[in-house]
């Protein structure tokens, strides 16, 4: 045995539950392992205890046998976590001095490995100013570097933009190809890489291996398993898109179809400009001294879900924190109800619009899930009643009940951007910016947080999100507004921009498979 594990239980020492409950598991040499389960199951622990981080650097009682391989790499769910230098050169090149490669050879080895994680920055970028997606870009390359013979991925393309996603996978699949080195991934996002696994493993919430086998007969054959877990199903998988592009009748093509056409008659144009939140003018933002995005001028109206999309690096982030004073704005103003932004009181401006950020971890301060959620409560003197009432509300709405006196810091990825999004949900605010509010979250909780903030919605909330889940876009949005080449190159309805073959291809977006469909059969008719 390669890899593996025999009766594996694992619990922290701040927990009473086990969060690996007898996991037997064996990988062979050159193994392509794709693990999934819901959020909170235990998939990321498993793969730290595998890769020897558990319990040598994470420390945590561990019973059964383990077997690892010492050549080993891991690409976490946060890439931050796992930088320790100052620069992009200085990042890689410390994997490579792990593996005593002489300075005069290191140059050229990390250009190469930049490339082959299509990181396309200057070697001397300060990586506190990459964004997320370039992070993990990083992150890969890093790992690429050491050249180990086993691969761990918790969710390495959870940052990155759909066509970020699909040439990470590509590179991946081509790599294990080539090397035959062994890979165990756990991911959310199953399109573009389930194809090419040799096996799929299922969890359940309570730490058990329920499933183990080829891709498509666990799709087969835990149909319902995949289903009651919450877990993403792939959109495509097993089906070819070929078969489903040339043949009208296909039960996909079928039900793709009727989808396109629900959302060509539903799609409208034009908004009043009664009740306007945001308005900017000539508005040009970005980080350090240098402008990503310019000459914006951009009105968000009351109610509205507005999503804002592009690639990674494109000024997403930067202009959300913008909206609420925590990047400084490079020229122009930003009216926010009427008033110019910057001469808004803190304290009345947090009152009135909430951030949630990308890294969740960057908004905890209380000690216990419990009091995170509590804390704004506290800070506005609202009765002990009224905390607890509401704080136990949230707490059954997020699904976090179960740890009410866990550290946030030990809640799994999905569960802290639950907290992340209920903290901001403690009060009635008048407009929501959340970046990236479904990431790391398994298909069930993903949907619960999703009505949870249209509920918000329907109350008059305004929300700005920032996504690269393009079927969210496709399904939430009164309006996109598309950032392209440092300006906002599209604002308008969702169908308007994912109908605009021409555009997409521009800013690298990768529609909904039916939006897909539409633009394969017009080709099609066209040839």
């Amino acid at each position: 045995m390669q890899l593996g594990c025999e009766n594996l239980s694992v619990r922290f020492f701040n927990r009473s539950e086990k969060i690996l409950n007898n996991i037997s598991l064996s990988i062979n040499k050159g193994e392509k392992v794709l693990i999934l389960g819901p959020s909170g199951s235990g998939k990321s622990t498993l793969i730290s205890v595998l890769a020897g981080i558990i319990p040598e650097h994470i420390e945590a009682e561990v019973c059964g046998k383990v077997f690892k391989n010492k050549n080993a790499g891991v690409m976490f769910q946060d890439p931050d976590t796992q930088f320790c230098m100052l620069h992009v050169d200085e990042e890689i090149a410390f994997s490579l001095e792990n593996r005593c490669i002489p300075r005069s050879d290191m140059d050229s080895l990390i250009s190469a490995f930049m490339d082959q994680a299509g990181l396309k920055v200057d070697k001397r970028t300060p990586i506190e100013t990459l964004s997320g997606g370039m992070k993990q870009r990083l992150a890969l390359a890093c790992l690429l570097a050491l050249e180990p013979e086993v691969l761990f991925f918790d969710e390495p393309t959870a940052q990155l933009d759909p066509a970020g996603r699909k040439e990470i996978f590509e590179l991946l699949n081509h790599l294990a190809e080539k090397t035959n080195q062994t890979m165990v991934f756990v991911e959310h996002i199953l399109d573009g890489c389930i194809e090419w696994m040799d096996r799929v493993i299922v969890m359940n919430e309570t730490g058990s291996i329920i499933g183990d086998g080829k891709p498509e007969d666990i799709l087969r054959y835990f149909h319902h398993e995949l289903e009651e877990a919450g877990i993403w199903r792939p959109k495509l998988f097993p089906e070819k898109w070929s078969d489903v592009i040339r043949n009208p009748a296909h039960p996909l093509s079928v039900r793709l179809s009727e989808r396109i056409k629900g959302k060509r008659q539903s799609a409208t144009e034009g908004y009043s400009d009664r009740d306007i939140v945001i308005r900017t003018e000539n508005l040009d933002i970005g980080y350090g001294k240098k402008p990503i995005v310019t000459n914006l001028d951009i009105k968000i109206h009351k109610g509205e879900w507005v999503s804002i999309v592009g690639e990674n690096g494109s000024g997403k982030s930067t202009f959300l924190k913008s909206l609420i004073r925590l990047e400084q704005i490079k020229k122009g103003k930003i009216y926010f109800q009427g008033t110019e932004l910057r001469k808004w009181p803190d304290r009345e401006l947090y009152e009135e619009a909430g951030f949630v950020f990308q890294n969740p971890e960057l908004q905890f301060i209380a000690n216990t899930v419990f009091e995170e959620i509590a804390f704004g409560g506290r800070q506005r003197n609202w009765p002990e009643k009224q905390i607890d009432t509401k704080t136990n509300q949230l707490l059954r709405e997020f699904g976090l009940e179960a740890h009410r006196d866990t550290h946030p810091f030990t809640l799994s990825l999905g569960q802290k951007r639950r907290l992340s999004v209920a903290t901001m949900l403690l009060f009635d605010q008048a407009l929501l910016l959340l970046d990236e509010p479904t990431f790391g979250q398994d298909e069930k909780t993903a949907r619960e947080l999703i009505k949870r903030l249209k509920e918000r919605q329907e109350q008059g909330t305004t929300i700005v999100m920032v996504t690269h889940d393009m079927d969210l876009v496709d399904d939430l949005s009164d309006q996109v507004i598309l950032f392209s080449k440092g300006r906002a190159a599209y604002q308008g309805t969702p169908y308007g921009l994912f109908s605009d073959r021409k555009l997409l291809r521009e800013s690298k977006l990768i529609p909904p498979l039916h939006y897909e469909l539409l633009h394969g059969q017009k080709e099609s008719v066209v040839v």
